[in-house]
């Protein structure tokens, strides 16, 4: 009888079907208003054979004085893109422009973002158009209209939109956006205003609280890991201002900065990195190393569902690219594959 059971055992987990592999392409986000790669860039995305180039085609922010939607950033081409590389034009909107905008302004918002986005992409070959924006409860039914009107102007591409860690977690108040897949933005974890975050770019334990339904999102998602840095300063615990490409290497050896942890305090009235600092203004360095970056693909991997997606970077800059090297972001890439 036992040997009879544990044949049965064994018949039944050799009929488990295993869960095959999943189809990745690797993409990189250019998050610039002037499209010009250094050899530096190129190199990169040769080496880590780097298919997709997500680019920021234009921001579109409210204008206060002239109370409507006004675009910013329009990236111009110095040079044409490199040949083999599939491009997703992405606009960001920021939220103020949904609180904003009223409903009789929507449609003449949405109309004007679609001019311009058909000035910046004349005679670009692309086959899907990413939105950017940050939406609230209170901005969810503008942001998914908009979103609904952009797909039947646009009947013949496919549309995205980028997805936070908290509109997965609250899904049921954010709503799902009328999009066919999400690109789940995996970093800004936290409010980085704040003095006392550790690092608000990138947390596992913070963003394990919002990983519990993951797996059950009703959009098939892309995946997002971030590969920038950045020193935020604190004048009296109040944040000032933000200045990127800083690490702790480059903080560490200024006489005027005590250490402490990932945080440095001011010693001194001076002037450094662009601006004037005070005694006793504090930096807060944040930045991320591959191996937590790869920590965090592993568990996502396990995680996200679907079978075939895109797994990117954020973003293709020779600062970023110089800090991990082509070989580091290569094992990046591969751990998720």
């Amino acid at each position: 009888m036992r040997f009879f059971l544990f044949f049965v055992f064994v018949f039944c987990l050799s009929c488990q079907k295993e869960t095959p592999p999943k189809n990745v392409s690797r993409g990189i986000y250019y998050w610039k208003s002037t499209f010009k790669l250094s050899e530096v860039e190129r190199q990169t995305l040769d080496s880590c054979k780097i298919k997709k180039l997500y680019f920021k085609a234009f921001d579109v922010d409210w204008d206060f004085t002239k109370a409507r939607a006004i675009p910013k950033a329009t990236i111009r081409f110095e040079e044409d893109i490199p040949q083999g590389l599939e491009i997703i034009p992405t606009v960001f909107i920021t939220n103020n422009v949904l609180k904003q905008t009223t409903d009789q302004q929507l449609d003449t918002t949405i109309s004007f973002i679609n001019k311009h986005l058909q000035t910046v992409l004349k005679n670009k070959n692309f086959e899907e158009i990413q939105f950017d924006c940050d939406w609230t409860i209170s901005t969810r039914e503008r942001y998914f209209y908009l979103l609904r009107a952009f797909k039947k102007l646009f009947p013949e591409k496919h549309l995205s939109a980028t997805i936070r860690l908290h509109q997965i977690k609250f899904a049921h108040k954010t709503g799902i956006p009328p999009v066919e897949r999400g690109m789940l933005m995996f970093y800004n974890m936290s409010n980085w205003k704040k003095p006392q975050i550790r690092n608000s770019i990138y947390d596992l334990d913070a963003a394990s609280q919002y990983l519990a339904t993951l797996d059950k999102y009703p959009l098939p998602l892309d995946l997002v890991m971030p590969i920038f840095r950045w020193a935020i300063i604190y004048r009296n615990n109040i944040f000032l201002t933000v200045i990127n490409n800083i690490d702790n290497q480059a903080l560490i050896q200024k006489t005027f900065l005590e250490k402490n942890d990932n945080k440095f305090t001011v010693l001194a009235d001076t002037s450094a990195f662009g601006i004037s600092l005070r005694k006793g203004d504090r930096i807060r360095v944040e930045e991320v190393s591959a191996e937590e970056i790869i920590k965090g693909s592993k568990t996502l991997h396990e995680k996200i569902s679907s079978q075939k997606l895109t797994f990117a970077l954020y973003h293709l800059d020779q600062p970023n690219i110089t800090f991990y090297g082509n070989e580091k972001l290569a094992e990046i890439y591969a751990s998720f594959e």
